[in-house]
């Protein structure tokens, strides 16, 4: 199995871990059981499909649940699906590089001069790891339900003890595991903060036990920032919505 298909056998995995499975043909719409937002809610191709005449049964399975159809799927492990999509009316969303990491593949990235890294466990500096995350990306206060949600996969950076950026990798699926959250506030950018805390998390992933660990840049510059970390690209992940 390629880098490909083991990350789209993982995001299989963890959307059935987490979501209600709904068959639709040669796809599974991955419904989510607290929200209608279409992010959370979306159709994978299923492993080993290759027929894609089954997407009036994908139209069907969106509408019986009052969803805008809307798919996600790594390009090279569904040949030919973008073209039947195209041609029944779906619009292309958005196109991502996937980079990936085999174990043997991790580079260290030392932490630049005064600053340190560390994970935060339940129970800790939860809420500065994750309004330092809220910040770097421009998001709001991160309520008590977050905060007590935390799971414990979650890295934070500080300069002179102040948090500057954070990393989280996602829970093992397959023997992959994703990381996202990878951020640095504003006025820590630059500094080499965003590699090293790639590093860190990629091998906390690897040392949990994770044989592959995944993720999605961007833009060119936060790719460059990963390849530090021994990512490289192994295909494309792409967002395909009907309307």
């Amino acid at each position: 199995m390629s880098a490909a298909e083991r990350v789209q056998a993982s995001i299989r995995a963890a959307n059935a871990a987490e979501r209600e499975a709904i068959a639709a043909g040669p796809f599974t719409l991955y419904r989510s059981r607290a929200s209608d937002h279409p992010y959370l809610n979306y159709a994978v191709p299923n492993a080993g499909a290759v027929e894609w005449d089954g997407i009036d049964r994908l139209r069907a399975a969106f509408a019986a649940q009052g969803l805008r159809p809307r798919l996600e799927f790594v390009v090279e492990s569904a040949p030919g699906l973008e073209a039947a999509l195209a041609a029944d009316g779906f619009e292309l969303q958005g196109r991502y590089p996937v980079m990936t990491l085999p174990a043997e593949d991790l580079r260290e990235v030392p932490a630049p001069e005064s600053v340190v890294i560390a994970r935060v466990l339940p129970g800790g500096d939860v809420r500065a790891l994750l309004r330092t995350a809220a910040e770097a990306f421009g998001d709001g206060e991160p309520t008590d339900a977050q905060v007590e949600g935390y799971a414990g996969r979650g890295h934070l950076a500080r300069v002179h003890g102040e948090p500057a950026g954070t990393a989280f990798h996602s829970p093992i699926a397959e023997g992959v595991s994703e990381l996202g959250g990878i951020g640095v506030r504003e006025r820590f950018r630059r500094r080499g903060i965003a590699a090293a805390l790639t590093a860190a998390a990629a091998a906390d992933a690897l040392a949990a036990g994770a044989e592959l660990c995944f993720l999605t840049p961007g833009d060119d510059g936060a790719e460059r920032v990963y390849a530090r970390a021994g990512f490289a690209r192994a295909g494309t992940t792409v967002v395909h919505m009907l309307g």
